[in-house]
Parts: C-alpha cells; sequence; structure tokens
C-alpha cells in the first residue's frame, strides 16, 4: 500500500512539474469546474480520505449533508475507455451535469478546503483561459495527452481498486473494513456506483507526443526507484 501511494504522490508532483511552465488562468477562488462530478480511484481515495481524518474530520459531515444529491456515476474508467477505444466499440454517454451543483468540499468561498490531497482529476482540470467567461476549460494538445497518460497510469497503480464519485468514494472508504479490503487488494464493488479499474493495456498518445510522454514517464519511474 505505501509504495502505491508513494507512486501516486510521485504522478502528482510530475503532472505540477509540468504545469508549472504552463501559463494558466487558475487561481484561488477560481471554483467554475469544481462541482459534484469528480470521479476518483480508491488509491487517490485512500490518499484523500486519511488527509481529512487527519486534518479536517468536519468535512465528513458536509459530505454526508449532500450525500443525496445528484452527481455523476461513471460506468467505465480511463483504462476502460481506452480499451473500448481500441476494440472500436461505441462509448456510452455518462449522464454529468454541472447544474447539478458544487463539491462538497467546496468553501462558501470557493475554496478547496482538500486542496493538498485533491484527486488527480482537480489537478488536471487546468485552464489557460477563466472558466467562467469561457464556459469551459482551454488546455493545449499536449497538455491533454498528459492528464489522460497519468490519468490511466493511476488507475493502473490500482489496478485492483475500484472508481467512482468523490462522494461514494470518500463514504466507502470511511469503513474501516473497505481500507483493508483495499490494501490486500481485495475490495469488491458494493454496488453499481462503483466500478473495477483495469490496467494499462496501452497509453492513449498521438505520435507528436510520444517523446514528452516517454521522458515524463521514464522521470516517474526513476522517481519510484
Amino acid at each position: 500500500m505505501d509504495a502505491r501511494l508513494k507512486t501516486l504522490d510521485i504522478i502528482y508532483q510530475v503532472h505540477a512539474d509540468q504545469m508549472a511552465d504552463k501559463s494558466l488562468a487558475c487561481a484561488k477562488g477560481c471554483a467554475t469546474c469544481c462541482t459534484r462530478n469528480v470521479t476518483l480511484t480508491t488509491l487517490e481515495g485512500r490518499r484523500l480520505y486519511d488527509w481529512i481524518a487527519a486534518e479536517a474530520p468536519h468535512l465528513m459531515e458536509l459530505l454526508k449533508k449532500d450525500a443525496d444529491k445528484p452527481r455523476q456515476i461513471p460506468t467505465y474508467t480511463i483504462n476502460g475507455l481506452t480499451d473500448m477505444c481500441m476494440a472500436g466499440q461505441d462509448v456510452p454517454e455518462e449522464p454529468s451535469d454541472p447544474g447539478w451543483g458544487a463539491c462538497p468540499l467546496l468553501s462558501e468561498e470557493g475554496v478547496c478546503q482538500v486542496y493538498e490531497a485533491r484527486p488527480f482529476a482537480c489537478r488536471s482540470m487546468v485552464s489557460q483561459s477563466r472558466c467562467e467567461s469561457e464556459g469551459f476549460a482551454e488546455m493545449d494538445d499536449l497538455t491533454l495527452t498528459i492528464n489522460n497518460a497519468l490519468m490511466q497510469y493511476v488507475e493502473h497503480t490500482d489496478d485492483n481498486g475500484l472508481t467512482g464519485n468523490l462522494t461514494d468514494m470518500l463514504l466507502l472508504l470511511e469503513d474501516e473494513a473497505n481500507r483493508s479490503a483495499h490494501e490486500t487488494s481485495t475490495l469488491s464493488a458494493p454496488d453499481d456506483r462503483f466500478v473495477a479499474n483495469r490496467p494499462a493495456q496501452v497509453l492513449m498518445v498521438p505520435p507528436p507526443h510520444r517523446d514528452a510522454v516517454g521522458q515524463m514517464m521514464q522521470t516517474i519511474q526513476e522517481r519510484k526507484g
């Protein structure tokens, strides 16, 4: 478990390094993208749950208060999506409406209350322009490729785990028995709000970006030791 969490932290840092030289409009209080529709793996959920338990346990009560509100429920993972595309299959749409509301871990002032431990979906949602003015996140093609490749790597690192909505995942991991099952790679989906993770068979990297992504992956391996 410690090795998997170490790999996750390395992925987070490598992504931050990749974004450091980009001209991004993201800033504290910019929260248009912080909706109830964030999904994450159990590994990311464990990093986030442990941080909340240690630093801000009251946030679990906020999470529970809004647990009956609609949110995106994933039916496939990023590696599952890749497998479907490689097989030439149609990819089903997943209902995801930003109008369902803000992330339950966002403060009334629009500040992320778990910023240090936020999952990769939040870290990767970067934009070169303010989302509230454009209506969407603006990112260059290489950034999109880097995000997808690292998201695949996160899932690959947690290939015996699950993917689910942030709310559902944190409530799942609040149970010590579920945390123990995840540590021993024996956690199974309790219901259809969760989908099983998969190893990465191939990374979604277009030819122009292969050198950059290859160097990034080499950096991760070197830091893992």
